[in-house]
Formats: C-alpha cells, sequence, structure tokens
C-alpha cells in the first residue's frame, strides 16, 4: 500500500506507517476527490494479523461514508479466517459475501473444449471418464482443474496415447497433490 500510495517510509514503524496510510487515503479522497478501492486477490494467504491490521487501515472518522470499501476474494479457507478472534472486526464490516461453487461435470467439459481450441486443438483428447475424473479431482475448480489436464496431458504423451484417460488423470493426480 505505501508504494502505491507514493509513500517512501522505509524504516519508520509500523505504527506510525498504520497512522500514516489511512491520512494519506483521506488526502486523496477528500482531498482530491479519489474514489479508492482495495483489492485483495488471494486473501485466504494471509497472516491472521494482516486481517487485524486491514481493519484498522479501513477505520475512518465518517463510516457511514465508505472511505475505502475493500473487496477481498480467496479460497474457502478466507471465511475460515475471518472467524478468528482477531480477524472479527474486520469480519463484522463485510456488507456482502458471495461463495463460488465449482462447475459441473458439463461445464467442465466445455471448459477443457474451449482450452483445446484456444491451443488449435481441433478434436477432443480427454474422453468422457477423463473429463469426469478432471471435474471431480478439482472438485470444479478451474485453477485446479488446469493443473490436473495439464499433468493428465503429459501423462498421456509420455505414453505415447492420443487420448487423454482416467488412467492418465488419475497418474498426474498422485503427482501434483
Amino acid at each position: 500500500m505505501l508504494h502505491v500510495l507514493g509513500m517512501d517510509m522505509g524504516g519508520v514503524s509500523r505504527a506510525v506507517m498504520l497512522r500514516r496510510i489511512p491520512q494519506e487515503i483521506l488526502d486523496l479522497v477528500q482531498g482530491k476527490k479519489l474514489k479508492m478501492l482495495l483489492v485483495i486477490d488471494e486473501a485466504s494467504l494471509l497472516r491472521l494479523e494482516v486481517f487485524a491490521e486491514l481493519h484498522t487501515l479501513t477505520q475512518f472518522e465518517q463510516d457511514s461514508k465508505p472511505i475505502l470499501p475493500m473487496v477481498t476474494a480467496g479460497q474457502s479457507n478466507l471465511i475460515d479466517s475471518l472467524m478468528y478472534r482477531s480477524s472479527l472486526p474486520l469480519a463484522s464490516r463485510i456488507v456482502g459475501r458471495s461463495h463460488l461453487e465449482g462447475v459441473t461435470r458439463d461445464q467442465m467439459e466445455q471448459y477443457l473444449a474451449h482450452h483445446l481450441a484456444i491451443a488449435g486443438v481441433k478434436h477432443n483428447l480427454f474422453d468422457e471418464t477423463a473429463v469426469t475424473a478432471i471435474q471431480q479431482g478439482s472438485r470444479g475448480i478451474f485453477r485446479k482443474a488446469n493443473h490436473l489436464a495439464r499433468g493428465a496431458l503429459i501423462v498421456a504423451a509420455k505414453n505415447k496415447s492420443m487420448t487423454v484417460t482416467t488412467d492418465h488423470v488419475r497418474m498426474a493426480a498422485t503427482e501434483l497433490f
């Protein structure tokens, strides 16, 4: 945040930084009439003490008007992290939550076909059971499915197979997860 705000505070204590950052944000929002949004991707990877600091950074005197709205995104353990006592002040400020579910088997088949088409592959390399295994093994989460499908393609290529099967997905799963 210091870098984005253009603040060089090398060697300054954490407490001073936690006071200066909200002041700088207020100056930008009220003085320069800028609208700000803090977006934290992969928030599920944050240490618990960071949630307490985020609460401190987003507390402003005029809480009726959001000075620094925040959007966090992460894996499902983000919800668990927000339930810890040190995270509860931040969690209490959350006004909207959304949880994305994994895709269905048919959606996974479309997803894999789409990525094969982007790569210039004219026919489906995954047999029906492999698609099911990828969907089940990844629980419908695209990032996990990408790793699993890529690994299965590598295993199939090593075996000189023109089609990815459930066995290839199983072998890839043991290597990846």
